[in-house]
């Protein structure tokens, strides 16, 4: 599975929007540097992509409610990918970004907002399964547009890293 970085999203504090960025460096065993959502040690960096924010904008209970829009980082996410389908990435899958950069899928879902359209009783939220944590196993550089690409045959188990 390859994709692309579309937006780098970062926050100095928590409880704060993220913004984007247009390179940052990811840290082994942290996340992205100077990220305040970094959560040591299975939380590092969230993913999520472009295609979710694009359906949710096209969400029926969305579209009634023009105070509730979706852009990249409003999630806490710190990479807005684009091109993979998270619903079927693993925990335990690998992924090489940009040159040097790897990281470790550990978990997979996020618990929706209580005001989010979505979170009704109509239809199913596709957040949990288009929502990623990772851990950095190693560090490198990241731009906006970086191919990101699945290391086939490299699952790792977390318990072993």
């Amino acid at each position: 599975m390859n994709g692309k970085i579309f937006a780098i999203n970062i926050s100095s504090e928590k409880k704060t929007p993220k913004k984007q960025i247009s390179s940052g460096n990811l840290i082994k065993d942290t996340g992205l540097k100077g990220d305040a959502y970094n959560k040591i040690p299975n939380r590092q960096i969230s993913i999520t992509t472009i295609e979710l924010l694009k359906e949710q904008a096209l969400c029926p209970r969305v579209s009634k409610n023009s105070d509730f829009t979706v852009k990249t980082g409003d999630y806490c996410e710190t990479l807005t990918i684009s091109g993979i389908d998270l619903s079927q990435v693993e925990t335990g899958d690998t992924f090489l970004i940009g040159e040097k950069a790897r990281i470790c899928i550990s978990g997979k879902s996020m618990d929706c907002w209580v005001f989010c359209p979505w979170n009704k009783l109509e239809g199913e939220c596709p957040l949990p399964k288009h929502f990623l944590f990772a851990r950095v196993i190693e560090s490198g550089e990241i731009k906006v547009q970086n191919e990101i690409k699945q290391l086939e045959g490299t699952q790792l188990s977390l318990s072993a890293y």
